[in-house]
């Protein structure tokens, strides 16, 4: 579960001192497929920046996972929860006693025993652990395109192919600096209404009669064109623009190598290089790009890898990451 073992050792700053010794990877205790989690490690003293440290996952079939940058937790921190908006200092230039680590699980991940790694600026081990990773149930959707829409998704395009290297660029793009995340994300639309869920296995149905199948790498929210779309969460905007298949599309980065993306929509709100702020607006719902109808698409990646952005919805609720701190300080 998302948050296990981290909100243990929050927890336990309320009830009874919890100390950690120096070097030591606290791992989440059992992960699903297609889920994010974090992964805190203790460090054995001061002076090695949190985004100096990079941490890997190796799999129980024996695949590797990327390699996921370090970060320290926003400041302005209060014992309370998330309400407390912090100051984001880089985190290239604070120093703490631990670092924070936010890991994507693929959906196709073995199961089983994975373990964490631990290295720090020379490449060095430092700590190591282990945690479970669980199945979970993906459901299916057949999705049939007219003739129009096919040669959008089919057809060879040199724009398209050119927009679609620079997005990758974009989301393999890692700035130790973006610390910026200070909370849960809150969802980017008032609807509830799915119209296609994170992770189904869907079919599309050409025209001509052919057919693809891929992987939902986001949620579909079913919305009337030009319903206000927010910032699921404090970050950078990194990308605004109008694209082939995606159509008007907002890049948010939140973490180093931690990324939302927002598709398909009406308007644009914000410029690349606009901070943002958690549930403020960045468009609205649409129908561009590569659409049957009007809705957003939220994704949520972590190192390239699509994983479930509704795990990170209302941690607001739940004590504060920030709260971790303490806990593992003994006060």
């Amino acid at each position: 579960m998302l948050f296990s073992r981290c909100l243990v050792l929050a927890v336990a700053c309320c009830a009874a001192p919890l100390v950690l010794e120096a070097q030591t990877l606290v791992p989440p205790d059992s992960v699903r497929r297609g889920e994010p989690a974090f992964a805190v490690y203790v460090p054995s003293g001061p002076g090695v920046a949190a985004a100096d440290h990079v941490l890997t996952i190796r799999y129980a079939d024996g695949a590797m996972s990327p390699g996921y940058r370090g970060f320290r937790v926003p400041a302005g921190a209060s014992a309370g929860g998330l309400d407390v908006v912090g100051t984001g200092l880089p985190a290239t230039t604070r120093r703490g006693p631990f670092v924070l680590f936010l890991v994507s699980v693929p959906v196709d991940a073995a199961l089983g025993v994975a373990t964490m790694s631990v290295f720090g600026p020379d490449g060095q081990a430092l700590a190591g652990a282990r945690f479970t990773i669980a199945d979970r149930t993906f459901v299916r959707e057949d999705l049939r395109l007219d003739a129009m829409l096919t040669g959008l998704r089919v057809d060879s395009d040199p724009v398209k192919t050119e927009q679609a290297v620079r997005y990758q660029a974009i989301l393999s793009t890692v700035h130790p600096e973006a610390a910026y995340l200070s909370g849960g994300f809150v969802r980017p639309v008032a609807s509830r209404r799915q119209t296609s869920m994170f992770g189904m296995r869907r079919r599309y149905l050409y025209a001509d009669g052919s057919v693809d199948v891929t992987m939902h790498s986001g949620i579909d929210f079913g919305c009337p064109a030009g319903t206000p779309v927010v910032a699921a969460g404090d970050g950078l905007i990194v990308m605004a623009e109008d694209r082939i298949v995606t159509g008007k599309t907002v890049i948010i980065e939140h973490l180093p190598g931690t990324y939302t993306i927002y598709m398909h929509l009406s308007s644009i709100e914000v410029p690349v290089g606009t901070r943002i702020g958690r549930g403020e607006l960045i468009g609205a719902v649409g129908m561009t790009g590569l659409a049957t109808g009007p809705h957003l698409h939220w994704e949520f990646r972590v190192m390239g890898v699509a994983c479930d952005p509704e795990a990170l919805i209302g941690l607001d609720k739940m004590p504060s990451i920030r709260t971790i701190l303490p806990a593992i300080e003994g006060r």
